[in-house]
């Protein structure tokens, strides 16, 4: 079966007894890492919605009518969509439809060209091709026909913006010919913004006028092939290993400019008017699109994650200020370049939406540790993100208190509080939150920044007058706090505040993604992180199920409770273009099967390699170089209940611990020496070099 197709056969519904359902699509959909379309229906034929990474109105204001907008509209008019088929090739990046007798072949080229090619019977009326763009939250739009192009733009400007952005589509016929009783046509598309060449129409023109069909086909085609060679899931659940494939191909289909990286919709924007403007969240949803890349061995993915953090270095001084302390710390949100969607004057913390939580920073720092850990890349991370990471320890090595030798966290809510909200709030109402001590998220993501930014700082040989102070928070930040829940000792959501709440997944996120529970906690620790895991079971979460469930593998739950976890999902908010439509945000639910099986499949937590940690050992089901930490690329088989076929290739030359009791030799793969390797209990260590695989017997 091919898992890297799928297969649509009906028009996308949208609404709900003529209600907008909410904003995720449901047609089919294509993306180059930077553009990004979307199927949808107009009363004549198709509506192809048009969007990119980079195109934003800069209009300051939590409120305002700032935020990421839709470039425009394709139609192909004269098209009966009553007979509607579209097949979706993921590992081609093509998309191939069929409506009655029309035929449409359809992809997004690397340079942010889209192609298609029309098929129609000459004895019907050919389909019309034509472009509009909105004129919704002020644009200023233009449109001109010149030697057969056809060129739409559209713009913001006006001195309340902080910057001015432009966008233009120029379409072109390439090819039209007669073939038997059809007509076959080819168009192109440029889609150019400022931020791409300050002469954007001009270089849209020029696009269109240079452009290669067949060329640039081979060349999207070979940009998906490499994509997922990269690395390769196989497991008898074939529709599991389906929402695995597509999931990595939607995620990769938006995160390829490296200058604005996806927001909430990433460049999957229908309209002008998605909710909180389609911003980058920090306390948790910019973040999560990002849990699984690098374990799917797609760490250039990563490459444009930094650089909205990046332009809000001045403004997380300035917040950290706020708080009288050194470093960084930043709002719940922001846009690209700084842009602001946080300002409230009414606002009781400084007129800025910080929601009464501090940890939006470190939150931020989960995706680059992850990068840290998995690839050691140490040139790439002095590069990248290590000032970043240093800045906002820096900040809580001044807000952490230190009583009776150990380190608390005041006045940092784990859930958002909503006091921002002028006059009408009362302290009375949210004092358990507005106090709150020792919130359980922030705890595990303070936990993690200091044992990141400490390692790297090592191996980097940088910062050493830090490490005495590192290693006492380290050792001594408090203890994740507890209570009885049910009968049973649970994690509770803080020590003094909100003890618990039905809803998300903020009393685990210290497991999964800040990664302070595993395998080696102890199994005092462990029973307390199942107990909480399944007396919230948050399976079904519209915003937690993309950290509930690997957090699930990284304790070790029974894999059936996690593998139906996933179907329900599926079943619940699946929709027939491979997305999810939860309500808790946007691309964030893509990392959902991806992250949870690798997690099932394969750990590096901890140091420890583990094969299929939390797989039930009947499925069958094999993997190929996902990545683990201490960069490492594995591979290896379970069937028959025994694990095989165990590939270890060293990307840094690093010390490979691995836990299995059953290896009785290492070998290198290059020349067949046998390699020497201590036995601690089940794990096995052995000396790596860099660039060598190692297999294991």
């Amino acid at each position: 079966m091919n898992t890297y197709f799928n297969e649509i056969t009906s028009k996308p519904i949208n609404t709900d007894d003529n209600k907008i359902l909410y904003k995720i699509p449901a047609g089919a959909m294509c993306g180059n890492g930077d553009l990004g379309v979307v199927f949808d229906n107009a009363d004549n034929g198709l509506l192809i919605h048009v969007s990119k990474c980079d195109f934003w109105k800069f209009s300051a204001g939590a409120h305002g009518d700032g935020g990421i907008k839709t470039v425009g509209n394709l139609l192909i008019d004269n098209i009966d969509l009553s007979d509607y088929n579209i097949k979706q090739y993921f590992d081609k990046g093509l998309l191939e439809c069929k409506f009655g007798k029309t035929e449409i072949e359809f992809f997004v080229a690397p340079e942010n060209l889209i192609y298609f090619e029309i098929k129609a019977p000459l004895s019907e009326a050919f389909p019309c091709v034509g472009i509009e763009m909105p004129d919704t939250c002020d644009s200023v739009n233009s449109s001109f026909d010149e030697n057969g192009i056809k060129s739409c733009s559209r713009k913001f400007e006006g001195e309340s913006l902080s910057f001015e952005s432009a966008v233009t589509m120029c379409c072109r016929e390439i090819e039209a010919k007669e073939e038997g009783n059809f007509r076959v046509a080819r168009y192109c598309i440029s889609v150019v913004t400022n931020f791409d060449n300050e002469e954007y129409i001009e270089k849209g023109i020029a696009m269109v006028n240079l452009c290669d069909y067949e060329s640039d086909k081979e060349r999207t085609q070979k940009k998906w092939t490499d994509f997922f060679s990269a690395s390769k899931v196989t497991l008898e659940d074939k529709e599991i290993e389906k929402f695995y494939n597509s999931s990595l191909y939607h995620l990769a289909g938006c995160m390829g400019n490296k200058e604005f990286p996806p927001g909430l919709f990433g460049n999957f924007i229908t309209d002008d008017f998605f909710p909180w403007a389609g911003d980058y969240h920090m306390n948790y949803n910019y973040e999560a699109p990002y849990y699984c890349i690098f374990s799917s061995n797609h760490p250039e993915l990563f490459d444009g994650y930094m650089a909205p953090i990046h332009d809000m270095n001045e403004e997380a001084e300035k917040f950290a200020g706020f708080f009288g302390c050194k470093g960084y710390a930043f709002p719940v949100s922001f846009g690209p370049k700084a842009l602001d969607v946080y300002s409230m004057p009414a606002c009781k913390e400084h007129g800025v939406l910080f929601l009464g939580q501090k940890s939006h920073a470190a939150y931020a720092c989960v995706i680059p540790l992850m990068h840290w850990f998995s690839t050691y890349d140490k040139e790439y991370a002095r590069e990248n993100y290590y000032e970043f990471v240093l800045n906002v320890a820096a900040f809580w090595e001044d807000y952490l208190v230190k009583k009776n030798g150990r380190y608390i966290i005041k006045k940092d809510a784990a859930h958002e509080i909503p006091y921002y909200r002028g006059e009408k709030f009362r302290y009375i109402t949210h004092f358990g939150q507005v106090g709150t001590i020792n919130a359980i998220n922030s705890l595990g993501l303070v936990k993690m920044l200091f044992d990141g930014i400490y390692d790297m700082a090592k191996e980097l040989g940088l910062n050493e007058e830090k490490y005495a102070l590192w290693e006492d928070i380290i050792e001594n930040l408090s203890d994740f706090p507890t209570f009885i829940k049910k009968g049973k000792k649970c994690f509770r959501y803080s020590k003094f505040g909100i003890r618990w709440r039905d809803e998300n997944t903020v009393g685990l996120q210290h497991i999964y993604p800040a990664s302070q529970i595993g395998f080696e906690s102890g199994e005092k620790l462990l029973k307390i992180a199942k107990n909480t895991y399944f007396i919230n079971d948050r399976r079904l979460d519209d915003n937690g199920s993309n950290s509930y469930l690997p957090a699930g593998a990284r304790i070790g739950v029974n894999p059936a409770f996690i593998i139906e976890g996933i179907h329900q999902n599926i079943k619940e908010f699946g929709l027939p273009n491979r997305m999810f439509r939860h309500h808790g945000g946007g691309i964030e639910h893509l990392t959902m099967v991806p992250a949870t099986i690798n997690e099932m499949l394969l750990q590096g937590h901890e140091g420890i390699i583990r094969l299929f940690p939390c797989w039930d050992k009947k499925s069958p089901a094999s993997f190929e170089n996902l990545r683990a930490d201490g960069a490492f690329l594995v591979s290896a088989e379970l069937k028959n209940k025994k694990i095989s076929s165990i590939k270890i290739k060293s990307l840094q030359g690093r010390t490979c611990n691995v836990d299995f009791a059953y290896v009785k030799s290492v070998k290198r793969e290059s020349d067949g020496e046998e390699i020497p390797f201590t036995r601690n209990g089940n794990v096995i260590s052995f000396e790596t070099q860099a660039d060598e695989v190692y297999l294991l017997a």
